[in-house]
């Protein structure tokens, strides 16, 4: 653990607000990523970036150290979001599934038929993410856009590498299937 990071932590666990803000301010962004790769929404990410911040303040002083604080709040992530999308999905009034906001990016401006075949695209890879179980996808969320290795997500996963390698080797080769027609272009 980074010093300033420790020191942060030390801060929020005596109750100081600042360092939760300092905290928020370093992590929010890969918390969105993880929240949004799992419920695929954007407003719903949203929600789970603030419950986890509202979770993490009111947990931090049982954070030992044990494991480095980014696979804390990763785990505290996934888990969150993964209880908001099985609760989605038991409720009626849940949004269909056809319905996708984007993920707010930053983008070159690109000719309209090219931004046309690259959102097509997109749609068609999430409506395939969709298709991986929950542990699937969120494997690949992790290996794929956060960047951990097999390590760090066996610890965030709280599983052992082997169910790590085989969950990625799986929910790749369910993708490649699933997009072969998009990948041979």
């Amino acid at each position: 653990m980074k010093p300033e990071e420790s020191e942060l932590i030390s801060r929020c666990q005596q109750g100081d607000q600042e360092a939760l803000k300092e905290i928020f301010n370093l992590y929010h962004q890969k918390v969105y990523r993880i929240a949004y790769g799992v419920v695929r929404q954007r407003e719903d990410a949203l929600d789970i970036v603030q419950e986890v911040f509202i979770k993490l303040y009111r947990s931090i002083k049982n954070f030992k150290g044990k494991s480095s604080f980014y696979t804390y709040l990763y785990r505290m992530t996934l888990n969150q979001a993964i209880d908001y999308s099985r609760k989605a999905k038991k409720s009626l009034f849940s949004r269909p599934t056809w319905e996708k906001e984007s993920e707010p990016v930053d983008e070159e401006i690109q000719r309209p038929d090219s931004q046309a075949a690259q959102k097509q695209f997109e749609e068609r890879v999430q409506k395939a993410m969709e298709t991986l179980s929950e542990d699937q996808r969120a494997a690949l969320i992790l290996r794929e856009i956060e960047g951990l290795s097999y390590h760090e997500i066996a610890e965030v996963m709280e599983c052992s590498l082997g169910t790590v390698m085989s969950r990625i080797h799986y929910g790749r080769k369910r993708l490649r299937e699933l997009l072969k027609e998009e990948w041979k272009g």
